[in-house]
């Protein structure tokens, strides 16, 4: 139409001249002068009927052109190819937030999965500390039974003169243990409030994991059919001119979104890197407390025994010191005491083999769950190559996540540390189980 028009403005001073020479006179010319005009003449009317020859199928083109461009079907698909442009723009948008959404959903799982690892530490670490406070009641019922049994020594004893002092001074002493039974006890009744509160933030991390997959799979269906108007809008797409400038629009929209997504993303990772920050903080300390807790415990019990071996070698010492006095109460007593100690000594080494028992499984238990978390260590190392090679721009995240696996690795290392604390603790059990069977041995 842009041509039409440009010869329709260079034909119009031609056929101006051409009415000009129509309507002027000429003078009258000799005769040499005469034949060179009519040739001019001539040739001029020959081009002129070329030129007004041309320009009427210039016309018919352009009248042609203009019936088709103001026909209702070209309406009708002009119309329709504005609209797919625009549905192909937003199809467009809603496919590049359907991928952010993707990738969005793929951190959420790997924290997940960093998630649910630690909650498999804390229960592993709450029924530790459930067998440790079966551990310690059995140890509180076994220094009561003491307690008694140096009740009714003690009131053997008090019959003979010379005691007294003895008997209030160890009455004094033990007054003490009850407060630390109480204090025991209620640090028992934490340690399993503490257990119960794991064990629902684990069924909440398994609910949250299982809304996950649902949206997950949400997502691939919308991405499914995206990919098929994407594909059926391309083919309705006929006229190249149309396409190209679609394409335009679309790379400066590409462009625009991916630098809204970068910008989204980095404001997301950040709040993302806090949360988790804040939340591994909050489980740091919450363990940490739960380990000083166990590690007072044990100072506690270890000053109770030791407290109790002081008792005891007094109690031998002043026994040694009146050995005449006691002769014969020993010579009536020696059968019961005899019999008393052996039923002692063997419900002291069915309580060592059953912590004998405990230790090599929570020994096993530990060694499997080191290699799981060496295996869970390699997929994660795996993800983060992944990551590192598709996204090079995402330096941050992948230092966040290295911290994240430095930090499982510590993790490692204390139950590491714990199985060796276990496998001397057995060593020791085993010390005093032989010990205890001398003695056993001794007294036969």
């Amino acid at each position: 139409m842009v041509a039409l028009e440009e010869t329709n403005k260079k034909l119009a001073p031609l056929k101006a001249e051409h009415d000009a020479t129509k309507g002027t006179s000429f003078p009258p010319f000799n005769f040499g002068n005469k034949n060179l005009f009519g040739e001019k003449v001539r040739d001029k009317q020959r081009d002129l009927g070329d030129v007004e020859s041309i320009l009427r199928e210039l016309q018919n083109k352009l009248k042609n052109v203009r019936f088709i461009t103001s026909s209702q079907p070209w309406l009708l698909l002009r119309d329709h190819l504005e609209k797919s442009k625009l549905e192909v723009i937003r199809y467009q948008t809603l496919y590049d937030k359907l991928q952010m959404e993707k990738e969005n959903l793929a951190w959420r799982e790997m924290e997940l999965s960093i998630k649910n690892d630690m909650v498999d530490v804390y229960r592993r670490c709450s029924v530790v500390a459930d067998s440790r406070m079966t551990d310690l009641g059995m140890e509180i019922q076994k220094q009561s039974d003491e307690r008694k049994m140096i009740e009714v020594r003690m009131a053997e004893a008090s019959k003979e003169p010379g005691r007294q002092e003895i008997i209030t001074d160890f009455k004094a002493l033990l007054s003490t243990f009850p407060e630390e039974m109480q204090t025991m006890q209620s640090q028992l009744s934490k340690y399993k409030e503490d257990a119960v509160d794991i064990h629902s933030l684990r069924a909440e991390v398994q609910a949250l994991s299982s809304i996950l997959n649902r949206k997950v799979e949400d997502i691939k269906q919308s991405d499914m059919e995206l990919n098929l108007f994407l594909d059926m809008y391309r083919r309705e797409s006929i006229d190249s001119r149309d396409v190209a400038e679609a394409k335009d629009l679309e790379y400066k929209a590409w462009a625009r979104v991916q630098s809204l997504k970068s910008s989204l993303d980095e404001h997301s990772l950040e709040l993302r890197v806090k949360t988790a920050i804040e939340a591994e903080a909050t489980s740091q300390q919450r363990l940490a407390a739960a380990e000083a807790e166990i590690a007072e415990l044990r100072q506690k019990l270890e000053a109770s025994k030791r407290e109790m071996s002081r008792l005891t070698g007094a109690l031998k010492s002043k026994i040694e010191e009146n050995e005449a006095y006691l002769s014969e109460i020993e010579l009536v007593l020696e059968g019961v005491k005899a019999r008393q100690i052996r039923d002692s000594l063997l419900m002291e080494r069915q309580t060592l083999e059953k912590q004998i028992q405990q230790a090599t499984a929570s020994i096993d238990f530990f060694n499997m769950k080191v290699g799981r978390m060496e295996d869970q260590l390699q997929i994660n190392s795996e993800k983060v190559q992944k990551l590192g090679e598709d996204r090079m721009h995402n330096s941050y995240s992948l230092d966040n996540t290295q911290k994240r696996l430095s930090e499982v690795r510590k993790i490692s290392q204390q139950v590491g540390g714990s199985l060796g604390e276990l496998e001397s603790q057995v060593e020791d059990d085993r010390g005093t189980f032989a010990e205890r069977q001398i003695e056993l041995e001794r007294e036969r």
